[in-house]
């Protein structure tokens, strides 16, 4: 086995929304690996019943939260259907994770506030002690995102609105492929992304009696909540990196492959 690329040879599976998954892909195949792409949730807009209270409040917030990319997106998207612009605005901006940050540059936005840890607890944390004067606090987020943020601010007696922006629906036109992938059993990984691919993966693996082609197979979540769904089905989990980037969980798949073929030779 080429010490340089430790995943040659093996097949993993990406269980993401599509347009990401390609980005994944290529990282995987950067390492040898041959991805394979089974998008198990997708997102689309959401219409909250609340959309026209915060769009009508939207420069009263001192702050603005984004928790992930689509956050961002369908937040703007958003405002660009009511033909607002935060140009000119004093709102400040937090972000959890490089790729947020990423997203809020693609609108000309820095984020004032990243936490140390991409995660919803250690951002309440981190903000908390070092932002005296919060004001007022506006989320954007999914239907299926926990409200561990909004939780935490409001027991210190912060206003915070949670926006529901995107939804996340279960696609159904790659089923049979992943029933074949694993009917075949030449998969060496699996890869899950959030709790919601969890779910929905173990849910087709349960409709069509898939549980013994889950045998051998390595899992590997990119942080604690979505390993903590995996472990609820019972799902082995190998890897979970200290920084929840897809780049490194892939980095430590191949690093768990590069020493499984080392105690093997």
């Amino acid at each position: 086995m080429d010490p340089s690329l430790p995943l040659r040879g093996r097949e993993i599976l990406v269980t993401r929304e599509a347009k990401a998954a390609e980005i994944m892909a290529d990282t995987i195949r950067k390492y040898g690996g041959i991805p394979h792409i089974v998008p198990l949730i997708s997102f689309r807009p959401f219409e909250d019943e609340m959309e026209s209270t915060y769009v009508d409040k939207l420069k009263s917030y001192d702050w603005i939260f984004f928790t992930s990319k689509n956050g961002v997106h369908f937040f703007f998207d958003r405002l660009k259907e009511h033909h607002l612009t935060l140009a000119g605005s004093r709102t400040k901006f937090a972000a959890v994770g490089e790729k947020t940050c990423d997203a809020l540059k693609e609108y000309g936005i820095q984020a004032d506030f990243v936490p140390e840890l991409y995660s919803a607890v250690n951002f309440s944390e981190e903000f908390l002690e070092q932002v005296s004067e919060v004001g007022k606090v506006l989320l954007s987020k999914g239907n299926l995102a926990k409200d561990t943020i909004a939780v935490r601010f409001k027991e210190k007696g912060i206003t915070i609105d949670e926006w529901i922006t995107y939804e996340t629906f279960f696609p159904k036109d790659h089923v049979r492929k992943l029933i074949t992938l694993l009917q075949d059993r030449e998969l060496a990984a699996i890869t899950f992304t959030s709790p919601s691919t969890v779910k929905r993966f173990m849910k087709i693996v349960r409709e069509h009696h898939l549980e013994y082609a889950l045998e051998g197979l390595t899992a590997a979540c990119i942080g604690p909540v979505t390993k903590e769904a995996a472990d609820q089905y019972g799902l082995a989990v190998q890897i979970v990196p200290e920084k929840y980037t897809v780049e490194e969980m892939i980095e430590g798949l191949a690093g768990y492959f590069t020493l499984k073929d080392k105690r093997e030779e």
